[in-house]
């Protein structure tokens, strides 16, 4: 973390350094003020000089990079700078170097980061009251997915690499979980970690982030009593799949409330009851057959969960809930897909961790415009469209950036009404195949590094 004092710059370039402050992705800042930023460095401890680069503006360019559809940093600063220039025609041909925006991501600390995360996670949860209940319960997703990462010795060294069928992959991989509200798509948390880390490990320090009667949506690998039981000492209600190992016909049942429907005795491992002596020998869960569609095909499939009374939670409502578990793979979508992050582009451990927080910040900063202009006219936030909501914040980013002060309200929300109007199809039970019809060109994979194949081929 830097620890530098505050120092004084030439007038000329501190004017400059202010009026790009001002003007710069005001869209954005509208939900992530200035203050919230200068706030998380104060509190961390980050001091620093008055630069032509401030830590509004790194914050703002990482945000940017995020949502921006070029895969690269350098067109996201170009991007600022250039609706900057165009605003102040004074400064064109003035840009900081690459190496100049380079260091100011490298200078900013993970905690800030961390810290800017937690208060858009709480802003979207405190826009989420009254949206994200059912009966009476907040709905969470969790699952986990996996982030390719560049090719250096560091990264390899620090998260591993995945070995499969057809060998050692090519890249290291990032293991990320998260936790997400289902009925407004806003992360509440998420951790990283080595590829070989088991999911179950990154959730459980999540479960405290969890407010008490919260029902948590989650698939089979996150099932089995010994987590079961760590949900419920921590006020959680849960619903998942039956682990696959589970023989459901040798379950001693309490009472049943139809043939695919009881309460039943569900023992717990001595394996984990060693590890941990304040687990019982035997907990109590319901279990619920339902029939549902997996790529196509209907399965039948045993639910469990602790919601035991069927005249407060009927079986055919909690089977509903569990296909809205579905909703994270949409949110994984959004990160991974739609804002290029499948593989990130950072060289290093800590630019990793800051890349990835700096584009979960993002999702909540759209998702947070989202669900405000679903408020303010009136739709379902799950109607609109994420890829088209992030195109109206880059569109109307010129607009408030150059209008008078008083004119901003205004052109807020009309973007709002904007965002609003672009809706998707209601589509229930989608199923689409995982495939293009329409390939890219592609080349052979480079085996080893470019400046290696140089010194071999084109000499």
């Amino acid at each position: 973390m830097s620890n530098k004092s505050v120092g004084t710059m030439p007038s000329e370039t501190s004017n400059i350094s202010s009026q790009f402050d001002s003007t710069a992705f005001n869209s954005i800042r509208e939900t992530l003020p200035d203050r919230v930023i200068l706030n998380a460095c104060r509190d961390c401890g980050y001091r620093y000089r008055r630069r032509l680069i401030s830590p509004v503006l790194t914050v703002i360019h990482m945000i940017v990079a995020a949502i921006w559809s070029e895969e690269s940093f350098t067109a996201s600063w170009q991007l600022l700078w250039t609706s900057f220039a165009a605003a102040f025609p004074e400064t064109a041909r003035r840009s900081p170097s690459r190496g100049t925006v380079s260091n100011s991501r490298k200078r900013m600390p993970l905690a800030v980061w961390q810290s800017i995360f937690a208060w858009l996670s709480r802003q979207g949860q405190e826009r989420s009251e009254g949206i994200d209940r059912w009966r009476g319960h907040r709905v969470v997703a969790t699952d986990g997915t996996c982030m390719s990462l560049q090719d250096t010795k560091e990264l390899c060294s620090s998260f591993g690499l995945h070995k499969g069928y057809h060998g050692v992959h090519r890249y290291p991989l990032a293991k990320m979980v998260m936790l997400v509200l289902v009925e407004t798509m806003i992360a509440i948390d998420y951790r990283i970690g080595r590829y070989k880390t088991d999911e179950t490990e990154l959730l459980k320090p999540m479960l405290k982030t969890l407010r008490k009667g919260d029902l948590l949506l989650a698939d089979r690998h996150f099932a089995g009593s010994n987590l079961y039981w760590l949900y419920e000492s921590e006020g959680l209600e849960y619903l998942t799949p039956a682990h696959q190992k589970l023989k459901i016909s040798r379950l001693k049942r309490l009472w049943n409330y139809g043939e695919n429907d009881f309460v039943a005795k569900l023992k717990i491992g001595a394996f984990y009851r060693r590890q941990n002596p304040d687990m019982p020998r035997y907990i109590k869960a319901r279990f619920i057959q339902v029939e549902i569609r997996v790529r196509g095909k209907y399965q039948r499939v045993w639910l469990v969960t602790s919601l035991l009374d069927a005249y407060a939670y009927p079986a055919a409502e909690v089977a509903e809930l569990y296909g809205r578990r579905w909703r994270i793979e949409t949110m994984f979508r959004r990160f991974k897909v739609d804002m290029d992050s499948d593989l990130l582009r950072s060289k290093s451990p800590d630019a990793v961790h800051k890349e990835v927080a700096a584009r979960i910040c993002a999702l909540n900063i759209v998702g947070t415009i989202m669900l405000e202009a679903s408020i303010a006219n009136n739709v379902d936030v799950l109607r609109i469209s994420f890829v088209d909501a992030v195109r109206t914040i880059i569109a109307f980013a010129p607009h408030l950036a150059v209008r008078p002060p008083e004119q901003l309200p205004a052109i807020y929300r009309r973007m709002l009404v904007e965002i609003a109007a672009r809706q998707v199809p209601y589509r229930p039970n989608r199923s689409e195949p995982r495939k293009l019809k329409f390939c890219k060109p592609h080349y052979p994979p480079l085996r080893t590094t470019r400046a290696e194949w140089r010194a071999e081929y084109a000499a």
